[in-house]
């Protein structure tokens, strides 16, 4: 048995119904989109396949501007362990940070293009100073599931700084 199935967490937030259903709308518009192409290829419809490939390019150049995330966010009594991966690409690519709750110094939410983009920016007190780790897409996740991970992060922060 792992070791990790043993730990009991504070908290847990994950988007992971969400995040399944931003992927599978990625793959239903994907498959919609080259369907419409097809069509308008066996018609002889060059208008129609012109503005169908502007919009299926324009679509999914601000679907992966957006970068919808799974996120998960695990807190157990001596650390906090984020796991994160995009649903706008059809391979995965896993990322998981761990950090010692002690060692959390700060974090950020910065949006960009108008809100559409959240990115949580968590930084840490290390040997070398504060560093940064790269920033986490919290895109999808709804207002109150941020201002949980917030809270979270707040109390942990709080708690930091008493010590």
């Amino acid at each position: 048995m792992n070791s990790k199935d043993n730990i009991n967490f504070i908290f847990q937030l994950n988007n992971k119904n969400r995040s399944g259903n931003f992927f599978a709308l990625f793959i239903v518009s994907g498959i919609v989109f080259v369907g419409a192409g097809f069509y308008f290829v066996a018609t002889n419809m060059t208008y129609a396949l012109i503005a169908t490939i502007v919009a299926a390019v324009a679509y999914f150049i601000l679907f992966s501007k957006a970068k919808p995330s799974f996120f998960e966010m695990l807190v157990s009594e001596k650390q906090i362990q984020f796991n994160y991966y995009s649903v706008s690409t059809t391979t995965r690519n896993y990322q998981s940070i761990e950090i010692e709750l002690n060692q959390l110094k700060d974090f950020t939410i910065v949006s960009k293009i108008g809100g559409l983009q959240k990115n949580l920016i968590v930084s840490v007190q290390s040997k070398f100073g504060i560093a940064d780790f790269p920033p986490i897409s919290i895109s999808i996740l709804k207002r109150n599931e941020i201002a949980q991970v917030l809270q979270v992060l707040n109390e942990i922060q709080k708690a930091n700084v008493k010590k």
